[in-house]
């Protein structure tokens, strides 16, 4: 497949692609043929977009989740199972120009992308979208910059390609209502990884499209329990998702084919009960999801922000002990409702868990990375509160979604009173942002946990200039930690 976008020999034609089986029944076949559709606009998007068509307030947004991410992504990088991962590059690939967050060698863009998705992910203070009930970017960008990095691409096409690969994930995102036991992470956002790789090759519409259809296929049907039982798994689907989104295009240049109309079936079926198509993609470059988005202040799952929230308020306005408290009721939505579990057997489990989060706000008084640590969750007091609490759904709450994330938490004490805090948007939403000085703080403290405090100097100047570096391998030393 040449980077100039001809198609190459293996690769089919987008109006060459298998005939819709007969006999499947019209309603089957008018949903595939709607999913022919959208793949097509959304490949027309990733291929037509430029960075001209981006105004000021998308590209500095657009930097500013870089940033954020990138502070995940190193901090994540010191974590004991992600530098096992990192140490088996011999094993797991070849060699190339792509960063290993926080070490000297540089490996394939495939490599980095596993390892540094996988590590982005796993402190759990990556930003999200609630439109996407997703993390786009921690799905995106390590897979992007690698590619960035071994195709000596300019910071202005990375960011260009990472926000069509962001827009891209929100919107099959958005369309998907997956199954109960489906956990976000591996599935939809690797649409935005493979639009965003295709951008990158500088490949046409119609690869780009059946690139999509092809991605659609390698998803990773992720298990909502794993994130709830504290196994890391589902951190290695982020970094598989990097991965695989990576190859698509590559697999595409071979001669391998997906599903027509895959995007319905895999999303609509399959990881999904169904997939709201209509209109998918009529906002492409008007509307951008990135402006939409959230970061986080709490190491923990975004649906916990409401609740803890609404316990500190409780804190605030009537303070109490943890003695005093007979039940805590948590009322939120669905599928916030999942994180009901309250006794979570390690840190990575508890960062799933509203009464683990309720009461370690209770007792600590913090939702940071310390929080989350073996002796805390051992805390027989944090332990004691954690099983007075109880999670339920309140219907009035789920249909808020996806516009506002909310949260009641009712606190009824040993003296009889009950008292009652609501939380509907919490901190670091599009709707009640952080300040840049609050983002740059966060992005200093984790940075600073893999890198030397120059190196994190250097990597925040050069990531204000993103747009003027014309090759984006003047940034990885930073990234390295190198003494420039």
């Amino acid at each position: 497949m040449s980077k100039n976008g001809t198609t190459s020999e293996g690769t089919r034609h987008y109006s060459q692609r298998p005939k819709l089986e007969s006999g499947a029944g019209e309603a089957h076949m008018g949903d595939r043929r709607r999913a022919l559709d959208v793949t097509r606009k959304l490949a027309k998007f990733v291929h037509d977009l430029h960075i001209s068509d981006l105004s000021q307030e998308v590209c500095n947004q657009g930097l500013r989740v870089i940033r954020d991410t990138l502070g995940t992504m190193l901090a994540g990088a010191v974590l004991p199972e992600v530098r096992g991962l990192a140490e088996m590059v011999n094993t797991l690939g070849c060699s190339g120009r792509s960063t290993l967050m926080g070490r000297q060698e540089t490996v394939s863009p495939h490599v980095a992308a596993l390892v540094n998705g996988t590590g982005a992910v796993s402190l759990e203070l990556d930003e999200g979208n609630q439109f996407a009930i997703n993390h786009p970017a921690v799905h995106i960008l390590p897979a992007a910059l690698a590619l960035a990095e071994e195709q000596r691409q300019s910071g202005a096409e990375l960011l260009t390609a990472f926000i069509a690969g962001y827009e891209v994930a929100v919107r099959v995102g958005r369309a998907t209502h997956l199954r109960e036991a489906v956990h976000p992470f591996g599935t939809h956002a690797i649409m935005g990884v493979a639009a965003a790789a295709c951008r990158l090759l500088g490949l046409d519409v119609e690869q780009t499209a059946q690139t999509l259809d092809l991605a659609a296929g390698m998803c990773i049907a992720s298990s909502q329990t794993a994130a709830n039982t504290g196994a890391s798994v589902r951190n290695l689907v982020t970094g598989l998702t990097n991965h695989n989104g990576l190859l698509a295009p590559l697999l595409v240049g071979a001669g391998f084919t997906g599903e027509p109309g895959s995007l319905n079936v895999v999303f609509g079926r399959i990881l999904g009960d169904s997939f709201k198509d209509g209109g998918l993609g009529e906002d492409l470059g008007r509307e951008f999801y990135i402006n939409r988005n959230y970061f986080k202040l709490y190491a923990c799952s975004r649906w916990n922000h409401a609740p803890i929230e609404a316990m500190a308020a409780h804190l605030a306005r009537t303070p109490f002990e943890a003695e005093d408290v007979e039940e805590i009721t948590v009322w939120t939505y669905d599928p916030a409702t999942r994180l009901s579990w309250g006794d979570p057997p390690n840190g990575y489990a508890a960062k799933h868990s509203i009464p683990y989060n309720v009461a370690v706000r209770l007792v600590r008084g913090t939702n940071d990375l310390e929080a989350y640590s073996e002796e805390v969750v051992s805390d027989p007091q944090v332990q004691a509160v954690a099983r007075r609490v109880v999670v339920r759904e309140d219907p009035k709450l789920t249909a808020m979604l996806p516009d506002v994330r909310p949260a009641r938490v009712e606190v009824k004490l040993r003296n009889g009173s009950i008292l009652t805090e609501s939380v509907e948007r919490p901190r670091g939403g599009f709707d009640r942002p952080l300040t840049e000085e609050e983002l740059k703080t966060k992005f200093h403290r984790l940075a600073r946990i893999a890198l030397p405090e120059h190196a994190v100097e250097g990597l925040e100047k050069m990531l204000v200039n993103l747009l003027e570096l014309e090759d984006i391998i003047l940034l990885s030393p930073f990234l390295q930690g190198v003494k420039t």
